[in-house]
């Protein structure tokens, strides 16, 4: 008898067992690495319109109880390239509507990543 080269049934279904169990292993690390980049990807753009908010404040002599400025409002004065948002979905928001003074610094949160940068 000769044998056609190739796999049986058995060998494969085997094979296809042992790799469903490492991935049983790697996908929920693999997932949280993308959750922490995902996180981080955040922190980055609200560092970023943090700064070019604070630019505006400062080019634009805002006085307390001023309001503060919208991402659309950076980007049309050209501090910021693009409105950049979470990679999650999450919803931009300063910690008050208004600016009061560099003694109480501004603040921008996410409503999913929450942490201020």
């Amino acid at each position: 008898m000769t044998r056609d080269s190739g796999f049986t049934l058995i060998e494969l279904l085997i094979t296809m067992s042992v790799l469903g169990v490492i991935m049983s292993f790697a996908m929920p690390s693999f997932m949280t690495s993308v959750d922490n980049s995902r996180a981080t990807t955040c922190l980055l753009y609200r560092q970023n319109i943090q700064v070019a908010a604070d630019l505006y404040v400062r080019m634009n002599n805002l006085q307390i109880d001023d309001p503060m400025p919208s991402i659309s409002t950076l980007v049309s004065e050209g501090l910021l390239p693009v409105v950049d948002e979470c990679p999650l979905g999450g919803i931009y928001v300063w910690n008050n509507s208004q600016y009061k003074g560099l003694t109480q610094p501004f603040y921008l949160y996410c409503s999913i990543h929450f942490a201020a940068p």
